[in-house]
Order: structure tokens, then C-alpha cells, then sequence
């Protein structure tokens, strides 16, 4: 979420996306409206600052299937309220090999 974005269009889109972690950094502001859980990149543990587990060099099995969500973006809205649209691993695949034909992508 762009934080340049006004304060009731951000919680508007933690509400309707059933947000339930926020990664922030320092200097960024929280909606009070906001419940879930909030990791602040900038904190003690941070990811920034390198290793947080002694397992963080294995690497985990992906489990991700074609039809499971990617992501969530959200669109300006023809109503001008923000709307989310939801992209599947199958179509962010499809978006990559498109880019990479129509503008010849190589090594």
C-alpha cells in the first residue's frame, strides 16, 4: 500500500483485503483501525538486518499450486472506491512469458 495514499483509502484496503499482517517501516504510520499484527522491518528482528532463525538458510518446500492467489492489487476504481482484484501464480506466469516475448526478454 503506496503510504502516500490518504489515511481512510489505506484502511479502506486493509479492511476489504482481511489484512491480517502489515510489514511497516519506521516513520510509516498505522491506522488505529488496523487489528491484526504489525512486524516493523526496521524493529530488532529485522529481516533487513539479516539472519533472524538459525533456520533461515533452509529453504521450504513451495506448495504453491497454479490456481492459488499471487497477490491482491488494487485498482483506482471507476466508482472511485478502490477495488481488489486477485491474481493467480497461473496468470502472474502468463503476465512473465508475455513480457518476456513482447519485448524479447533473454539470458
Amino acid at each position: 500500500i503506496d503510504p502516500g495514499y490518504p489515511a481512510e483509502r489505506i484502511g479502506y484496503v486493509l479492511k476489504d483485503s482481511g489484512a491480517e499482517l502489515l510489514l511497516t517501516q519506521n516513520g510509516l504510520t498505522v491506522p488505529d483501525t488496523f487489528t491484526g499484527e504489525v512486524i516493523d522491518l526496521n524493529g530488532e528482528a529485522s529481516i533487513l538486518d539479516g539472519e533472524l532463525y538459525p533456520e533461515d538458510d533452509i529453504n521450504p518446500n513451495a506448495e504453491a499450486q497454479p490456481d492459488n492467489l499471487a497477490y491482491l492489487i488494487y485498482t483506482s476504481g471507476t466508482t472511485g472506491q478502490p477495488k481488489g482484484v486477485m491474481v493467480e501464480h497461473q496468470s502472474l506466469v502468463n503476465l512473465c512469458y508475455w513480457h518476456n516475448d513482447a519485448f524479447s526478454v533473454t539470458e
